[in-house]
């Protein structure tokens, strides 16, 4: 008799190991033999590996079973989900039936890195010195201190800051967690972006302001392909949130707070990007500059 499935959840780095449990009751006299498996599955639903193991159950006792898989550098990251199944008789034999199964919906995170921020590492990042919307992005508005990057937009003027990965980046997952400026006109981007204009970009895009506007985007084949505009339902200029962008060749998902959010199936770029991070005024909105300076904290970035 199956007692219960637990199934790996949280966040995960390459090279730790995930684990699943099942618990069983034998309620007979005898020795009961089982197999049990662990089915991983990506997010778009392609199954990626399997672990099965034959198990002894004593009579008249309750066991608990568990299931190790070590996360290999080659995945990419992202969110798994697990299945779990009890067999008669070894899967790999003809006329094996399931006994009991239980598929995860939620999942767990794989990731290959954080960057918590303990100093701006160049072989990782590159700031920006150039002219965006309405803003000139510099580099002295950039600093990182006390384990978090910070991008400033100064008082009275419309410029902002911006960091971008050295590397592109491929298929995969990306998180930040983040506290915006309120500088109403100005917008945060946490995004995938390669020149040029409106050919490979996936945004992740958020106005500078207590009413939490959100923007998702993304462009391919020289124009905008995706749009969905909402609500975050939180003032994201007052504590930290986590914004994730997570896309295989099959889709594009966003999710905030690890909540989704967005998905498409088509109409996104499937070449390398890098991994960008600005604050900034575009032309589109007021351009009205605050009286104090501002400033867009990150606490990590992952993928």
């Amino acid at each position: 008799m199956i007692k219960g499935f637990n199934h790996p959840t949280g966040i995960y780095f390459h090279q730790e190991k995930i684990n699943a449990g099942i618990e069983i009751f034998n309620p007979t006299k005898n020795e009961k033999e089982v197999w049990i498996e662990m089915r991983l599955y990506s997010s778009s639903g392609n199954q990626i590996d399997s672990i099965i193991e034959n198990k002894t159950i004593l009579p008249g006792k309750d066991e608990n079973f568990s299931l190790e898989w070590l996360i290999p550098d080659d995945l990419i990251s992202g969110t798994y989900k697990t299945e779990l199944i009890v067999w008669d008789k070894s899967p790999e034999n003809t006329g094996a039936q399931r006994i009991a199964e239980s598929r995860d919906d939620k999942g767990f995170s794989a990731f290959k890195t954080q960057d918590n921020f303990d100093n701006l590492d160049g072989n990782v990042w590159l700031v920006s010195d150039s002219s965006l919307g309405r803003s000139e992005l510099k580099s002295e508005n950039v600093s990182v201190s006390n384990g978090e990057l910070s991008i400033e937009i100064p008082g009275n003027s419309l410029n902002g800051g911006e960091i971008y990965t050295k590397e592109l980046k491929d298929y995969g997952a990306f998180e930040t967690r983040m506290k915006l400026p309120n500088a109403p006109s100005s917008i945060t981007g946490f995004f995938l972006y390669k020149e040029p204009d409106y050919f490979y970009e996936i945004d992740i895009e958020v106005y500078n302001q207590p009413d939490g506007t959100l923007l998702l985007t993304t462009y391919s084949d020289g124009e905008k392909k995706n749009i969905y505009a909402g609500n975050l339902g939180f003032d994201p200029t007052k504590e930290f949130h986590d914004y994730r962008i997570e896309y295989d060749e099959n889709q594009v998902s966003f999710y905030i707070d690890s909540v989704f959010i967005k998905s498409w199936s088509d109409g996104f770029p499937k070449e390398g990007m890098y991994l960008m991070i600005n604050s900034w005024f575009p032309k589109w909105l007021d351009g009205v500059s605050s009286k104090k300076n501002q400033t867009l904290t990150v606490d990590w970035v992952r993928y």
